[in-house]
């Protein structure tokens, strides 16, 4: 097809969509429209602010095969009229979804598919699955009558192909790709060793003997280009993927399932079934990890949950890509109205957007729409100076990502739950972003000396000339020494040690953001506040003259509007600005503006 053909088909196709939604934090507000029983629940959705839904569409018929052609015209028409009535309510965008891997029911998966099928797939779905390294078929790990499907067949690419087609046909703004994952055991179908051939060509060391079963030695001989070489797996299917959904939709957004399920298993999952964020989020529109087990609240023993410090390491490994994260509790997809808002608003101060399960019994829909709207609507009315604001980086903590192929415990991990828990300031960055966030930070936080490749000695260097510091974080008083280094902190809190605050700035405004984690789940849909009163607090913003201070939040009751405050010029050329908040319940932004 030459180049005005394909300009032609572009505009036509561009004129036939909406235009796409606003990805930017605080504008997007992303929902699950089903869970169990409860489907197709976009008016919810819709009622709560959700801008992005997660429908499912087609997709069990894409995990089952196409089922009989009278029952697949009638699942299309239903999904083209639920999809009308989604954007009149208001949804911007619908993903419809698909599993990336799994295959339900092998013996009768191509039972319906018509001669066209047939042909345009290419080959049958026994083909189709994931080998170990004898060539025999590897079983699923969810067990029953799942079999895992190779991403990098061309078969199973094409047949995903089809219902990506299928899915934006059918009124889908996009795709959500669940399960992009490799066998643990690996994958080593011919189709894998062929891109495992072409992956060691690219880093120049190609195998001696090329056949199948020379790469399977190879593969099982080097073990971490192996490993390597799995992560690419999700991100080229991704990449394929997002092409095709493109040319038929211009604007069609492509996101992935990235795991991360628990907080610890960054590195880990890179291992266990090649989900590495790092490698997958260029191939994606957005970076979605989908119920992660750390809503963030106070246990009844005292303990807190919260996901900022998680929040902070993705936005170093994204690659630019908006970060959606959903968070659950004790495996309850269902989420109390204030546990929702507190998520929310946690999420934003990380420049992440929630990802929220707006899926409920019917008699609990009203009061769930009506508890979350506020927040959505509070969001979207900063979404503006969020989309400009830069986290306070008064800390820059280095995460060796790539360090993951030789460890599966990222400590970075739990040095940022620390700097988080102190309302210390503080920026992730990984190795090929560091150069840029260590700009006008006081303090580099390594986890030890051997965390630090010899490539980044100029870094080092140049901290070192502006008086920066290095700690490592391998002695138990590394956070003290944090402390004392930057001496004042940006952050000097009177309030309970379930508060949080994070500062964001923007050229002509200081945000800060505070929320309570003193919040207790009792069930799905009840939760108990124990607010926090009279916060006192400092903060360090980047400019010379203060103007007002005003203080908003979406809680009932709280108090919206212009704060008292004092001003004092510090020796760096800023200002240090004081003020009380009379009461926290789940959280609230205090913009100061400059002079």
């Amino acid at each position: 097809m030459n180049r005005a053909l394909l300009g032609a088909f572009a505009l036509a196709a561009a004129a036939a969509f909406a235009a796409p939604p606003d990805l930017r934090t605080g504008a997007a507000f992303h929902a699950f429209d089903h869970l169990n029983g409860f489907a197709e629940q976009a008016e919810t959705a819709a009622a709560c602010g959700a801008t992005i839904i997660y429908a499912t569409g087609l997709g069990m018929d894409g995990y089952t095969g196409i089922p009989a052609a009278e029952t697949w015209e009638a699942h299309r028409a239903q999904c083209r009229n639920y999809n009308k009535k989604a954007h009149v309510a208001g949804i911007q965008g619908i993903l419809g979804y698909l599993c990336a891997t799994s295959i339900v029911g092998l013996d009768t998966f191509d039972a319906n598919w018509t001669d066209d099928m047939r042909a345009e797939f290419g080959s049958a779905p026994a083909d189709w699955l994931q080998q170990d390294a004898e060539g025999k078929p590897l079983p699923s790990w969810y067990g029953g009558d799942y079999r895992p499907a190779c991403m990098n067949h061309p078969g199973w690419r094409a047949y995903q192909r089809f219902m990506v087609r299928s899915q934006i046909e059918t009124g889908h703004d996009g795709i959500f790709f669940d399960n992009p994952t490799v066998h643990n055991k690996g994958c080593y179908c011919p189709h894998c060793m062929e891109k495992f051939a072409a992956y060691l060509e690219g880093k120049r060391q190609p195998g001696e003997d090329g056949s199948l079963a020379g790469l399977r030695r190879a593969a099982l001989a080097q073990k971490e280009d192996f490993l390597r070489f799995r992560c690419t797996t999700a991100r080229d299917f991704l990449l394929e993927m997002r092409m095709a959904a493109q040319l038929i939709h211009p604007d069609a957004l492509v996101t992935a399932n990235n795991s991360l399920n628990q907080p610890d298993a960054l590195f880990a999952q890179c291992h266990l079934f090649a989900y590495n964020i790092f490698e997958m989020s260029p191939a994606e529109d957005f970076v979605v990890i989908e119920d992660m087990g750390t809503q963030p609240r106070r246990l009844a023993d005292g303990t807190t949950l919260e996901g900022g410090p998680t929040y902070a390491q993705l936005q170093a490994v994204a690659r630019g890509r908006p970060v959606v994260a959903s968070t659950i509790a004790e495996t309850d997809y269902h989420t109390p109205p204030s546990l929702v808002r507190l998520a929310m608003t946690e999420a934003a101060a990380h420049n992440t957007g929630y990802l929220l399960w707006a899926a409920w019994p019917e008699d609990q829909r009203a009061r769930m729409a009506a508890a979350v709207r506020p927040c959505a609507d509070w969001l979207r009315g900063h979404a503006d100076r969020l989309a400009v604001s830069q986290p306070r980086r008064d800390v820059v903590l280095f995460l060796p990502f790539q360090n993951w192929v030789n460890t599966k415990e990222c400590r970075a991990t739990f040095l940022a739950r620390e700097l988080r828990k102190r309302n210390l300031q503080f920026e992730v960055a990984e190795e090929r972003g560091i150069g840029s966030v260590l700009a006008g930070a006081r303090v580099l936080v390594v986890e030890d000396a051997e965390a630090v490749p010899s490539r980044m000695k100029d870094t080092l260097r140049m901290l070192a000339h502006r008086g920066g510091t290095l700690i490592l974080g391998d002695k138990s008083d590394w956070a003290d020494r944090v402390r004392a280094a930057l001496n004042p902190p940006a952050v000097v809190l009177e309030a309970p040690d379930t508060v949080r605050i994070v500062l964001r700035d923007t050229p002509a405004e200081t945000l800060v953001f505070l929320y309570n984690l003193h919040i207790e789940r009792l069930s799905s849909f009840e939760d108990r506040v124990t607010p926090a009163e009279n916060l006192r607090v400092t903060v360090t913003v980047p400019f010379n003259a203060v103007g007002a201070v005003t203080a908003s939040s979406p809680d009932p009751g709280a108090f919206n509007g212009t704060l008292p405050h004092t001003a004092e010029p510090t020796p760096e050329g800023g200002m240090r600005v004081s003020f009380t908040l009379p009461r926290l319940d789940t959280g609230a932004l205090v913009v100061v503006a400059k002079g």
